[in-house]
């Protein structure tokens, strides 16, 4: 049986052999709405970019939402040396909040919500976004607004972490239905969500296999 709440960095996950299908990286713009870029200019160029059967099925997933709603991009493919950036910053947010804890436990609780691009001991790893795979998703309304989702994406770093869970109970009802929206939509056109980030999905990556009892992931690491 699967557990729905595996760490995305576990290494039942990790461990999952890759079989790249060598399908292209392709732009979402033009085609799905696209948030502001990052504030890094390391993945401006980037953030739009993931796998073309991946567009396709955003592409569906977008048509499938109520009238008066859109799917937005919020962020695709990041290279790998800037993951492991992200997880550096996050890591040392982790050890000033808890000094206590030690490197590996640190690791650990960073790996929770950034997933590394270097295990704990060295070995390369295939990060979801690095695979071009994996997207931060979020709807908004004819205004072009973000509906309530009892939280912005962009805050991931500074709200409490249990905010970020996808079946998070401490939010207003209409946060609840929202993000209950973007999770079936994504699931019903094959994606798996990530349950510690709501907006969090992914499809044909290691943690995708894992979610669905695939023998492989179908995309690998993109340098």
């Amino acid at each position: 049986m699967i557990e729905q709440h595996t760490d995305i960095s576990a290494s039942q996950v990790v461990n999952i052999p890759i079989i790249d299908n060598q399908e292209a990286l392709t732009s979402a713009d033009g085609y799905i709405l696209c948030g502001p870029p990052p504030e890094s200019l390391q993945t401006q160029c980037n953030y739009k970019r993931l796998r073309r059967q991946v567009l396709k099925k955003l592409l569906d997933v977008d048509a499938s939402l109520p009238s008066g709603l859109r799917l937005r991009l919020y962020e695709a493919y990041r290279s790998p040396g800037f993951q492991q950036q992200l997880f550096n910053q996050h890591m040392q947010d982790i050890i000033e909040i808890e000094p206590n804890l030690t490197m590996k436990n640190s690791y650990q609780r960073t790996a929770q919500l950034v997933a590394p691009s270097r295990s704990f001991d060295g070995k390369p790893l295939c990060p979801p976004h690095s695979t071009g795979g994996a997207v931060d998703i979020e709807i908004v309304d004819k205004q072009g607004k973000v509906i309530d989702f009892g939280m912005e994406i962009q805050d991931w770093r500074t709200v409490p972490s249990k905010l970020c869970s996808s079946d998070y109970t401490g939010i207003s009802s209409l946060a609840k239905t929202n993000r209950r929206l973007l999770r079936s939509a994504m699931l019903q056109a094959g994606f798996v969500n990530y349950s510690r980030e709501w907006w969090h999905f992914s499809y044909g990556d290691q943690y995708w296999a894992y979610m669905q009892n695939k023998p492989h992931a179908i995309y690998g690491r993109i340098e």
